[in-house]
């Protein structure tokens, strides 16, 4: 019996690791989709819950700049934005936007003084997860067909040949 695995697949790498390494796509859309929910969830909770007055109090308080065009902006962006992540449609300039939303409104604060991890923890992977879609793409998304055949060793689109051209004779 010794030197045979009683569980998982024959290499002895989990079975996680080799799902997320055969279909990377699923980790990015399993990230997506969650950063989404939780930006939709922030900017609901601005317009409709706490309040853009409040928002704005709370972004002036904290040395946010220009609280009452970032507050606004925020929320709104954060709703719209983490809608539109959703399903995955215009996910990198989303991503990248967000990000760069997160680090002027959380930055000021952190500048200030000391902060606890309480207050951290959840723009901290909001950022980490805007960047991951940012660097690695949506994952499978409903704007991920952009109508291009991958070129054959992952270097970009490929381009058709015309007819009649020294490549399509």
């Amino acid at each position: 019996m010794e030197g045979r695995r009683l569980y998982g697949p024959p290499d002895g790498k989990p079975a996680t690791l080799a799902i997320v390494r055969q279909h990377p796509e699923a980790a990015l859309t399993v990230i997506r989709v969650a950063t989404a929910a939780v930006f939709t969830a922030h900017g609901f909770q601005k317009i409709f819950t706490a309040g853009l007055a409040s928002v704005t109090e709370t972004f002036m308080r904290t040395g946010v700049p220009l609280p009452q065009l970032t507050a606004p902006l925020s929320a709104v962006l954060e709703l719209a934005g983490g809608l539109l992540l959703l399903p995955g449609l215009a996910s990198r300039p989303l991503a990248g936007t967000l990000a760069a939303l997160l680090i002027v409104t959380h930055l000021p604060g952190l500048l200030s003084g000391p902060v606890s991890w309480a207050r951290l923890e959840v723009p901290w992977l909001l950022l980490c997860g805007s960047l991951a879609i940012l660097i690695g793409g949506p994952g499978l998304s409903v704007g991920a067909g952009t109508g291009a055949a991958p070129h054959p060793d992952g270097a970009g689109p490929r381009r058709r040949a015309r007819a009649g051209s020294r490549r399509n004779p």
